[in-house]
């Protein structure tokens, strides 16, 4: 009985290790480069447009009670908002942004100089929330992680963004 059980798991294991991509890469007609391994990088979501992204803010979990919410303006004055924890608004929202408003966030984005700030700012401490922040003007983008210790400046932009999701009129689409 004990080598029939052997035998069994034997077989299964030789059948999932037949996975379609390793039969279409032995055969030279279906076969397509190499792949290559590349870092998945988190991005916000796609508008329901093919509008490109602007503003980005999202606020990471602690191991208290932290809002956890992800926040994104696009070049149009689309926003979405998806609150995930410890939030008001839980589920995802979307709102539009006046063009005044956008050219304000620009105006801030560029009077702090926000793309001569660092990538990284780490965390201190591993319960410390995170806030993740991403700007697109003149066709560049920026990607800042702020765990803690980033420049005041920053922060306040930071807080000027969460104003700008705070005064938004919200409609829930999930």
């Amino acid at each position: 009985m004990k080598k029939l059980l052997v035998a069994l798991s034997f077989c299964a294991v030789l059948a999932a290790c037949k996975t379609p991509k390793q039969s279409s890469q032995t055969n030279p007609e279906n076969y397509t480069a190499a792949e290559t391994k590349t870092e998945t990088v988190a991005t916000p979501p796609a508008p329901a447009t093919e509008d490109s992204l602007f503003v980005y803010l999202e606020r990471t979990a602690c191991y208290g009670q932290c809002p956890m919410y992800k926040f994104s303006i696009y070049n149009s004055g689309y926003a979405v908002y998806e609150g995930k924890r410890f939030v008001e608004k839980l589920g995802k929202y979307e709102a539009r942004i006046s063009k005044t408003e956008l050219d304000e966030i620009r105006s801030k984005a560029r009077a702090i100089n926000y793309f001569d700030f660092k990538d990284e700012y780490p965390k201190t401490a591993s319960d410390f929330p995170a806030t993740k922040t991403a700007v697109v003007l003149d066709g560049k983008r920026k990607d800042i992680m702020d765990g803690s210790n980033a420049p005041s400046a920053l922060k306040e932009f930071e807080k000027y963004l969460d104003s700008v999701k705070d005064s938004a009129e919200w409609r829930q689409v999930h």
